[in-house]
C-alpha cells in the first residue's frame, strides 16, 4: 500500500471512529461521565493517534494531500498529537477519571477547531483549495458542535 493510500485509510478511519464514538456516546452513555469516557476512547485516541502517525511517518504524502509546503513543524505537530493519544491511553489504563478524560477531549476539540480555522485560512487567503482544506473547517465545526452537549452535561 502506498503512502497516499495509507493517508486516505487514516482519514476514513479517523472519521469512522468519530461517527462510532458519537453514536455510542449518545445511545449507550447513560450518564455524562459514561459519554465522556466513550468519547475519550473513540475520539482522542484515533483522531490524535492516527493524525500523529500520519504526520510523523507519512509526512510527505499527508502534506501533499493538504496542499501544504514541507515544514519541520508538521513533525512537531505529529509528536504533539501522539503525546495526546498516549496520554489518553494512560488515562484509560490508570483510570484517572472523568476530569482527565474531559480535559483530553476538550484539548483535542480545541486543537481540531483551530486546525480547521487554519485549513480555512489556507483555502481562503492562500488559494489552497484541496478537498481536505475545504472540508476540514466544516467537519471540525460539526465535530465540536456534536460533542458540546456532552461536555456541557446536556447530552444524556
Amino acid at each position: 500500500m502506498n503512502k497516499t493510500t495509507l493517508c486516505n485509510v487514516f482519514e476514513i478511519s479517523r472519521w469512522a471512529a468519530v461517527f462510532v464514538g458519537l453514536q455510542l456516546s449518545y445511545f449507550m452513555g447513560t450518564t455524562t461521565e459514561a459519554q465522556i469516557h466513550i468519547l475519550a476512547l473513540w475520539l482522542v485516541i484515533p483522531m490524535a493517534g492516527l493524525t500523529g502517525l500520519e504526520s510523523v511517518f507519512l509526512g510527505d504524502a499527508a502534506r501533499k494531500q493538504s496542499g501544504y509546503a514541507e515544514s519541520p513543524y508538521q513533525r512537531q505537530s505529529g509528536f504533539n498529537n501522539l503525546a495526546l493519544a498516549l496520554t489518553a491511553i494512560l488515562v484509560f489504563v490508570f483510570d484517572w477519571g472523568t476530569v482527565a478524560e474531559q480535559t483530553l477531549l476538550t484539548t483535542l476539540l480545541i486543537f481540531l477547531f483551530l486546525s480547521g480555522c487554519n485549513h480555512g485560512w489556507s483555502a481562503w487567503k492562500e488559494g489552497n483549495r484541496t478537498v481536505k482544506n475545504l472540508l476540514r473547517p466544516l467537519m471540525s465545526l460539526i465535530l465540536v458542535l456534536s460533542c458540546l452537549p456532552i461536555l456541557l452535561g446536556l447530552g444524556h
